[in-house]
């Protein structure tokens, strides 16, 4: 398989282990939205992807879901936060074979999800407060995110060799 279709292959998939991860395991929140799994696949989705198939796994896969689930108002937002998410993860983990570097690329997707929700939901909902409130849920989205991408990686690293 030449380079170009396998990078469209994988791409695919990732937005479709996003997708599914958002859509499907997902708790709703008072807010109008809801925590999902999702945010773990992107960031691993990240450290498999180039830039722009990350930013295109990220946030098609996220967006996809929140039309699929009622949520269309924030696909656009979602689009931008998610797809800027996994595009931040690749370019930063691309940086360095290191896991701190990894990890460290993790903790910058998870600011810049839960930073550009807030200013999503403020403008959503024209409430500052709802912004903050939406702050919690995130912070604790970003978590799970992270805890599936650092056990995650190492055990897709070593059942399918990932060539940079």
């Amino acid at each position: 398989m030449n380079q170009k279709t396998r990078e469209i292959v994988i791409t695919s998939l990732c937005i479709a282990m996003i997708f599914i991860a958002t859509m499907f395991i997902k708790i709703p929140n008072a807010f109008h939205g809801y925590i999902n799994l999702g945010d773990g696949f992107i960031l691993l989705s990240g450290c498999l992807l180039k830039p722009s198939y990350a930013f295109l796994a990220g946030g098609l896969g996220s967006g996809l879901a929140d039309i699929a689930g009622g949520y269309g108002y924030y696909f656009i937002f979602t689009l931008i936060i998610k797809g800027f998410e996994g595009w931040i993860v690749s370019y930063v983990s691309k940086k360095s074979e290191r896991k701190t570097t990894r990890i460290l690329s993790y903790f910058i997707g998870s600011i810049i999800m839960i930073a550009g929700y807030f200013i999503a939901d403020f403008l959503i909902n024209q409430s500052i407060w709802i912004g903050l409130a939406s702050v919690w849920g995130n912070l604790f989205q970003a978590g799970m995110g992270l805890i599936i991408s650092v056990i995650g990686y190492p055990i897709i690293r070593k059942l399918w060799p990932i060539h940079h």
